[in-house]
């Protein structure tokens, strides 16, 4: 009878640790697509930030009018880039 309680034990453990594995399996996927759905987010937001620096690109360059206003393009160009890079970050991690 030992062997057979033993034997009993050491299935329930093994189902156990089943159902352990099986929570940790759905747990991961939910975490996976919750990080592919982040990934695609920020890929857009890149994507637009890049399309909107390229158009204040442009626009610097034909600017050539006051300091100011080459400044307040500067100001611009390097929020938009501190907003790309941040973006990038994202995707990296």
């Amino acid at each position: 009878m030992q062997v057979i309680d033993q034997l009993e034990a050491s299935v329930r453990q093994l189902l156990d640790e089943q159902d352990k594995l099986r929570q940790q399996v759905t747990e991961l996927q939910d975490r996976n697509e919750a990080m592919r759905s982040e990934l695609v987010r920020t890929h857009g937001e890149m994507n637009d930030l890049e399309q909107r620096y390229r158009a204040l690109l442009v626009a610097h360059q034909m600017l050539g009018g006051t300091e100011g206003d080459r400044q307040r393009a500067k100001d611009q160009l390097a929020l938009i880039i501190t907003q790309v890079n941040r973006a990038m970050e994202a995707l990296r991690t």
